[in-house]
């Protein structure tokens, strides 16, 4: 569910494609990727409940990830069983396939893969999405832009941070464009 909110921020807030850069893990090559977010969105099953998985007479509460869950697991040799043990702590070794079968389920934005192809070498591979690190690459430029407005308008009128941005970004922007233009 994590990604599919970070997908509808990102939309909300900073447009209606991802575009972004995935390397060759064969040459290094940079391969562009730019696919427009409702087209994930909409390609995407509705998400199955979270229901206990019952087994005979084995009912195995379980739960989906937490962002503290993917961070314990991430880089552990076993990072998968490890994950399925922190969301089902009393699931069976036996049912551990329909566990992650079923986590899948419940959260279809959690693996979104792509099939890419590098123009230089032909290699063809799968790339994992990470919403969080499209949104984060947003967020950093955005603030970066921002605080270069604040520093231009600060010394063209000696305003301070806090009067700027009582400024509308209508007024901001038209501030900037005396300040660029004249």
């Amino acid at each position: 569910m994590r990604e599919a909110a970070l997908l509808a921020v990102y939309a909300e807030h900073f447009g209606v494609r991802l575009d972004g850069l995935a390397r060759c893990p064969r040459c290094a090559t940079d391969v562009e990727l730019s696919v427009p977010v409702a087209e994930l969105t909409s390609a995407m099953p509705p998400a199955a409940p979270v229901e206990p998985l019952v087994s005979g007479e084995l009912t195995v509460d379980w739960r989906l990830p937490h962002d503290d869950d993917l961070a314990a697991c991430a880089g552990a040799p076993d990072g998968a069983v490890l994950l399925l043990q922190r969301c089902a702590p009393t699931c069976p070794p036996s049912l551990r396939a329909e566990l992650a079968a079923r986590i899948a389920a419940a959260d279809p934005y959690a693996d979104l893969t792509f099939e890419l192809v590098c123009p230089q070498c032909a290699y063809a591979w799968e790339a994992a999405l990470a919403a969080a690190e499209f949104v984060w690459a947003q967020l950093r430029t955005h603030a970066q832009r921002l605080l270069r407005e604040v520093d231009e308008l600060a010394r063209a009128y000696g305003w301070s941070e806090q009067q700027i941005f009582a400024l509308s970004q209508q007024r901001r922007d038209s501030y900037l464009e005396l300040v660029r233009h004249g």
